[in-house]
């Protein structure tokens, strides 16, 4: 009798105030964002290019400004012609950073008319690598450097497209 009264108690005991299971709640939310955006503005130029019958170069057109810089035998005329760096405008959300991605192969440009070609590479932006909306735009500015063969032939050379990614952080 007492070994029944025993564990009466006992499962008594268990029973009050222990719980099995616990439960909590908790809501779910999103924002949505404004989507990021690019545009280009301006093309990519590198202006005017001479270079010598027996030595190549390269010219190297900078993000910012028209003064560009050259190697070996290629030099620039005084008439420097059109000369511009790529540009672009990425809108999106507030002030939001975001990736910037380049061209990492030869962008190849071709003698008009002919089958000439130069490359361009190289390519390099302001602001580099990652950008921050301010108000929800900022322009990119886009460089490059166009290798030059020794004695290229004279004439206007132009590329396919190039891709300028951008990507929220």
């Amino acid at each position: 009798m007492k070994k029944l009264l025993f564990s009466c108690i006992g499962l008594l005991a268990l029973s009050v105030g222990v719980n099995a299971q616990a439960t909590a709640t908790a809501t779910v939310s999103a924002t949505v964002i404004t989507p990021i955006s690019i545009a280009k503005n301006l093309n990519m130029n590198f202006g005017n290019i001479a270079v010598s019958a027996t030595t190549g170069g390269t010219v190297t057109l900078p993000v910012s400004g028209t003064t560009r810089s050259t190697t070996g035998g290629v030099t620039l005329p005084a008439a420097g012609g059109t000369i511009s760096q790529a540009t672009f405008t990425v809108t999106g959300s507030g002030s939001s950073t975001y990736a910037i991605t380049l061209p990492t192969s030869a962008v190849t440009l071709t003698l008009s008319g002919g089958t000439a070609t130069m490359d361009a590479t190289a390519f390099t932006s302001s602001p580099s690598g990652t950008g921050t909306l301010a108000s929800g735009t900022q322009n990119i500015s886009v460089g490059a450097t166009l290798t030059v063969a020794a004695g290229q032939l004279a004439g206007s050379y132009v590329s396919g497209t190039f891709d300028v990614t951008v990507n929220y952080n």
